[in-house]
């Protein structure tokens, strides 16, 4: 009770106290649908004097928020403090607004472009700054010293700070996991520190599953403020003082490492971008989301409305494969995309998992396997599908942070890609070195490369079960891993998680029919809770499949399929591509992507969990339930979200179509729908709403 009359008497004193912010004379004004940010010039620096919501009014900042330059470089080991000067803008304005500062240093010689944008339409306003080296020597940029934001800003009200974990589970979930979804109360005299890694083995403070690089800071679900980093690796840190309403947000690169260019090079800092919102924070993030795929997501996925495509797994030995395609016709049945996985490698012979895996990085097919070279993209085309060839760690162990290893990495893509006849590049293991810039950078690099070169190459990124969780791989991956553990209820409690920042169109299941919900082994009692035996019951096919529909869809079954799975695939695979694929991505180039509800709590295994999705440009949703145990109740009420309350929406279930059913957005919405007669272990039912 205390700290809430602390909160209402802080409120009353700023809302009392601050006066309008004082905007100098040379400023510029940028405004998306939702956010407009106003930026100035303070000692030679770029400012932000207003970051508001277009909707209620709320200005964030109160006063003047300095942008950081870099303050420190290094020309061999002598030490320099660039002495920054602005010299002027320009004004693009033919889509949205562009606005480009231009600053100088003498000592020494560096030029920077400090570039802020507002598209059309809803979203956030981007800040990327990019730094020429003009001397005649190689400069050095300390990861410490590289500081995206360094943001104060002032809420009216108590604010609750959202954090989103990767939930990258190898195989098994750590305590240290939980919770997947952080929303911290901020507090006076606050500090609340966490990190975004790039390193497969966890070497962080917070292990294998770091923060993704988005957060909201939430108003009473009235309204908010969103923060995005775009890079792989980084630092995050909010601050307040006796004022809890008041914060310092600061993003920077790492703690360690370090970045050199050579003269006549450029160096970026990893972007930024903010946001406002009104509503609570599915509609911020929603909003967000709406912004990256209109104007970042990887081209290939936004333009081709049969994308992403429903895959499977497929032997990788010739005459495996071959047989496959005539014992199970996959393509009647409505898959699209065969992925080979790493037993087509040279050495991998009759037991892959033994040995060291470095052995697979030449990338070149098992001659025993492949007695007439790597044909498996003849043998996969000819079928009317498209092949995903896992090619893992970086080609011969290339340091794609150098120049040589980036022209190798490259060279044995495109080679690959014309002579296998390849699709996807499905990568693996670990491609870029921790927190190393030159290595994620030499990344993006080839994957530009590989995009311009052949405009159907695709890239399915599968490191470390979703390693790179982050928005510059997000622009030029079509599909990721989202976690490898292989069960649903990990892959849907990730989901819930990843969903707040990244499109589900991107977010794979990867799940085994053949496993149990948490990724169990079969006949292997030491790690299956149930002693190994598998359900394959039609309940259980059907809780694999749908989780599949949560995005891009995916479950395998190591090639060989049971009677039920048959039955299974052969059901829901249609209906993916006829009705939830639309309502992810809508029907037509152009069409938004699916707005998501998180309605149910964070999945634990035992409960109700769900989501909802509606797709405003279709005018329709749909709203995948699941309750994995028997001790759950049988019915539930669910309340929706995201609805026009005047208008009345056709309610179909699925399964259950006695519960079919009329009814208004307002009523959906306050108070719900019950869904009856989920009984049993492994229940689910979609509810298609039109």
């Amino acid at each position: 009770m205390k700290l809430h009359l602390l909160f209402l008497l802080v409120s009353l004193s700023i809302q009392q106290t601050i006066a309008k912010p004082k905007v100098l004379s040379s400023n510029w004004e940028l405004k998306t649908q939702d956010t407009h940010i106003t930026i100035g010039i303070s000692n030679n620096r770029p400012a932000i004097y207003n970051l508001s919501n277009t909707e209620n009014g709320w200005n964030w900042v109160q006063g003047c928020s300095e942008m950081p330059l870099p303050e420190k470089v290094l020309i061999g080991t002598n030490s320099y403090k660039p002495n920054w000067n602005y010299k002027k803008a320009t004004v693009d304005k033919s889509h949205g607004t562009k606005l480009v500062l231009h600053f100088s240093s003498t000592e020494p010689a560096l030029t920077l472009e400090s570039v802020w944008e507002a598209k059309p339409g809803v979203g956030p306003i981007e800040n990327s700054v990019s730094i020429t080296n003009s001397t005649a020597d190689s400069i050095t940029f300390q990861n410490s010293d590289i500081i995206s934001a360094n943001l104060n800003f002032t809420a009216d009200g108590a604010v609750s700070l959202w954090r989103f974990n990767k939930g990258r589970y190898l195989g098994r979930r750590d305590k240290t996991d939980i919770p997947i979804v952080n929303s911290d109360l901020i507090t006076p005299y606050d500090t609340i520190s966490y990190y975004l890694s790039n390193d497969g083995n966890g070497d962080s403070p917070e292990g294998i599953n770091s923060h993704l690089p988005f957060q909201i800071f939430d108003v009473a679900s009235k309204h908010g403020l969103y923060i995005g980093y775009e890079w792989s690796f980084g630092t995050f840190k909010n601050t307040t003082k006796e004022n809890p309403f008041v914060i310092n947000y600061q993003s920077h690169l790492w703690n360690t490492q370090s970045v050199t260019k050579e003269s006549g090079s450029i160096f970026k800092v990893p972007a930024i971008f903010f946001g406002t919102y009104s509503g609570d924070t599915d509609d911020g993030s929603n909003k967000m989301k709406r912004w990256f795929w209109n104007y970042k997501i990887t081209p290939t996925l936004k333009n081709n409305p049969g994308e992403p495509l429903i895959e499977y797994c497929i032997p990788g030995n010739e005459l495996q494969l071959a047989e496959y395609y005539k014992k199970y016709p996959v393509a009647q049945w409505g898959a699209e995309l065969g992925k080979i996985d790493i037993d087509w490698l040279e050495g991998a012979g009759a037991d892959w998992t033994k040995g060291n895996f470095k052995r697979f990085a030449f990338w070149k097919p098992d001659s025993i396997k492949w007695p007439n070279g790597m044909r498996a993209g003849d043998i996969v085309h000819q079928n009317n599908q498209k092949l995903s060839l896992y090619m893992n760690f970086t080609f011969e162990w290339n340091d794609i942070a150098t120049t040589i290893g980036r022209e190798k990495e490259k060279k044995a893509l495109l080679t690959r890609y014309d002579n296998y006849h390849y699709d996807y590049w499905r990568s693996d293991m670990v491609l870029e070195a921790k927190f190393n810039y030159r290595s994620h950078e030499g990344l993006l690099e080839i994957l530009d490369y590989m995009i311009h070169e052949r405009p159907n190459f695709r890239y399915e990124h599968c490191g470390n079960g979703g390693l790179l969780k982050d928005f510059t791989t997000l622009q030029r991956i079509s599909v990721f891993t989202n976690e490898d553990s292989g069960g649903p209820n990990y892959h849907r409690e990730s989901f819930y998680s990843c969903s707040y920042m990244i499109n589900p169109l991107q977010i794979k299941t990867d799940i085994g029919m053949n496993l149990g919900p948490h990724g169990e082994v079969p006949n292997n009692a030491g790690y299956s809770p149930n002693g190994g035996i598998i359900n394959d019951s039609p309940a259980w096919v059907s809780y694999i499949l749908r989780t599949g529909f949560m995005g891009a869809n995916m479950a395998t079954n190591w090639c060989v399929y049971t009677p039920n799975q048959i039955e299974g695939v052969k059901k829901h695979w249609p209906i993916y591509k006829a009705k939830q694929r639309p309502i992810l991505r809508g029907l037509k180039v152009g069409d938004v992507a699916a707005d998501v509800y998180h309605i149910l709590p964070i999945p634990d295994g035992v409960n109700w969990d769900g989501i909802e999705y509606f797709n405003t440009s279709l005018g329709k949703g749909s709203v995948l339930i699941f309750k994995p145990s028997k001790d759950a109740p049988d019915s539930k009420i669910i309340k929706l979200k995201g609805l026009n309350s005047n208008a009345t929406y056709q309610l179909t279930f699925e399964d259950r179509a006695s519960q079919n059913t009329k009814m208004s957005g307002a009523k959906l919405m306050e108070k719900g729908i019950e869904v009856k007669e989920m009984t049993g272990e492994y229940a689910s039912e979609i509810i298609w709403i039109n």
